[in-house]
């Protein structure tokens, strides 16, 4: 049993059950209503000050996500990113120095050493979305589909 598990397909249907629960506590309930009497003026002024203590009151929600920060400085690799691209799409498993190697060698007397850096976070952050995409990958079908009686699991 234990070689037929997938854990990513394990992940995504643990993700969709837990967005349907969230979704499932959020509906107000059928034929009960109780109007919350708000808080007295000076009561909701007061607690203004240390409301942001708290943070996010349900412990399901997300991050906001900031702002990337733009280039600085010209991107050295902007005439040959398709190139490596395909050079790490062709074997990610190619540390950042070996395409850097390969890089210097189709391009001699282009790239210093100093850029080695530069190239290992490009690297990084295409690893990070090949990953997302394993994990979350895009479907076009409801995740919610996988909650009905009767559907596999």
């Amino acid at each position: 049993m234990r070689t037929t598990l997938d854990p990513v397909r394990l992940l995504s249907q643990m993700r969709a059950t837990q967005q349907r629960l969230v979704e499932i506590a959020d509906r107000p309930i059928v034929g009960h209503t109780v109007a919350a009497a708000p808080p007295p003026l000076e009561q909701f002024l007061a607690s203004l000050r240390t409301a942001w203590h708290g943070g996010e009151a349900r412990p399901t929600a997300r991050a906001k996500e900031k702002a990337k920060r733009g280039r600085r400085r010209p991107n050295p690799f902007a005439t040959v990113s398709e190139q490596l691209r395909a050079w790490f799409d062709s074997d990610p498993t190619q540390t950042g120095r070996e395409l850097f190697n390969r890089l210097q060698s189709a391009y001699p007397d282009v790239y210093p050493v100093g850029q080695l850096r530069t190239l290992q976070r490009r690297l990084k952050a295409w690893r990070q979305d090949t990953a997302q995409q394993m994990i979350f990958p895009i479907t076009t079908e409801p995740a919610i589909a996988n909650l009905r009686p009767g559907s596999a699991a």
